[in-house]
């Protein structure tokens, strides 16, 4: 049995029980401990650029999003009515491409936050949300549309890997229950681990991955599976909870 880790506190609950004011909230949400030039650039970038349709929208934000980031390499493509929060904390790579609606969210206190190394493309309406955990991502793997990637802890997910829609993969996000003087809710978050996807692994569509699972090389998992337990190396696996169906 995987050893389970506990984190006192979720970002959610850390924003919803402080006695901060909006400004400081808004700004915790959105950029973290920037300064106040920063947080006008930031307001003034998204607000001018964001929503901007066709070529000009792409050009403008190629030319502009790129000051608000830690590293953005070249030919990065920007969809438009991005949501991007904490931007110093994303390493973006060469020829990233992001379609319309997504969101990236680096958020956390003491977390690295995202890396998308070169080659990845990010699908249309999908969330890269970080609650104070990390998401990797390695060259040439493609997130499909509507898929929504969380880490409280570490998410890896390695080269030439494919999700098809609807994927949803969370990295910690259990609540421990052992007490009932309290509603969950308050509960210690609990991590087994963080996820790992090796390289080659395509992930079909409304696919559930759960924390503490390792999904090795070269592996296919079915339509409409949930895994909840590793998977081995070229291994074609599938049902609720996701089993061996056969090797390649």
């Amino acid at each position: 049995m995987k050893k389970e880790s506990k984190k006192a506190i979720s970002e959610q609950k850390r924003l919803l029980d402080n006695k901060k004011s909006s400004y400081q909230k808004y700004k915790e949400i959105n950029i973290g401990n920037q300064s106040f030039l920063y947080f006008l650039k930031y307001e003034l970038i998204m607000f001018l650029f964001s929503g901007l349709n066709g070529a000009i929208g792409y050009f403008f934000r190629k030319l502009f999003f790129k000051r608000l980031f830690k590293k953005v390499g070249k030919g990065v493509i920007f969809g438009k009515n991005m949501t991007i929060r904490h931007p110093k904390k994303i390493e973006i790579g060469n020829n990233v491409i992001f379609d319309d609606n997504t969101v990236i969210d680096a958020k956390g206190e003491t977390n690295n936050g995202i890396i998308l190394k070169n080659n990845v493309f990010i699908g249309r309406n999908s969330i890269l949300s970080c609650k104070g955990g990390d998401i990797y991502i390695d060259e040439y793997s493609n997130i499909g549309a509507n898929n929504y990637l969380i880490s409280e802890s570490t998410l890896k997910i390695g080269k030439y890997v494919f999700t098809a829609g609807n994927t949803y993969i969370v990295a910690g996000g259990n609540h421990s229950f052992e007490r009932k003087d309290i509603p969950i809710w308050k509960q210690p978050s609990l991590s087994r681990g963080g996820i790992i996807i090796e390289n080659d692994v395509w992930i079909g569509a409304s696919v559930t991955i759960l924390d503490g699972v390792k999904i090795r090389k070269g592996s296919i998992i079915a339509a409409g599976a949930v895994v909840n337990k590793n998977i081995d190396e070229y291994t074609i696996a599938g049902g609720v909870p996701a089993k061996k169906i056969k090797s390649r």
